[in-house]
């Protein structure tokens, strides 16, 4: 959880700087102006619990989703397309309606699961792969995760937000997620990620994007993601029942359940 107290860690710095009578120091000044930005960081998620908003991430051909929250009325849509190989990709739909999830996934090579609509058991879903509408499963960006892990940050002339996130402290989760082998790909290197951040007039988070480090020869890989259509009402609707069947064991399997 990311602590709410940096705020007042500002105020006291700002504070200690501007005793003794003359100009703050230069160190305390930048001390003061960082945990404002890792303040203003830590809160520019905090509307995504109030309000509607659609959230696309993107990183080139590998990966994109595009999703619909609504967490005051408990209803949402999503849409994943991963590549799995070489001019093959999966495609994982899913649509909550308060309590009710269903999905449908397309590419996948999962034993007995064809196009159809699938009823989930949200119990059965590996820890941290679970969707619903409470805090850390309800953003398919993944903004909280990734903001708990920023660990320096400056605010730019322009207004944007520039520091570094340590993508091992990001862990698993709705959204963007970093599994142990992804980290131990990057090295080191995984422990200081640059990131630049956009928020709007109301502090609220609009653009977010993380340069990988290279892991192999060649261009180095961005993930951008994008909030927009703060407060935009949005109609989702359940599958046709008799579109809808009970998922065989190999799907929770297959998202780390039982």
């Amino acid at each position: 959880m990311r602590s709410r107290t940096l705020a007042g860690s500002a105020l006291v710095l700002a504070l200690l700087a501007g005793c003794g009578g003359g100009d703050p120091a230069p160190e305390n000044t930048a001390d003061a102006a960082r945990e404002s930005a890792m303040t203003a960081l830590a809160h520019s998620d905090d509307h995504l619990q109030t309000e509607s908003f659609t959230v696309e991430v993107e990183s080139g051909d590998a990966m994109r989703t595009t999703s619909r929250m609504d967490v005051p009325n408990r209803r949402a849509e999503m849409a994943l397309r991963q590549a799995t190989g070489e001019e093959q990709s999966m495609t994982i739909r899913t649509r909550l309606l308060g309590d009710d999830v269903f999905m449908q996934i397309e590419g996948a090579s999962i034993p007995g699961v064809d196009t159809r609509w699938m009823r989930i058991d949200r119990s059965k879903i590996g820890r941290g792969l679970e969707v619903g509408f409470t805090p850390g499963t309800n953003d398919a960006g993944g903004a909280g995760r990734l903001l708990a892990a920023i660990t320096d940050a400056r605010r730019l002339p322009d207004g944007r937000y520039k520091g570094t996130v340590d993508l091992a402290q990001v862990g698993t989760g709705t959204g963007l997620s970093f599994s142990t082998s992804d980290i131990a790909g990057l090295g080191d290197a995984a422990r200081a990620v640059p990131f630049l951040a956009t928020v709007d007039e109301r502090g609220r988070l609009t653009h977010l994007q993380i340069d990988l480090p290279a892991i192999t020869a060649g261009k180095a890989p961005t993930i951008e993601t994008r909030y927009t259509a703060f407060g935009e009402p949005f109609d989702v609707q359940a599958p046709p029942a008799g579109q809808v069947v009970t998922p065989p064991d190999s799907v929770y399997r297959y998202f780390g359940g039982r």
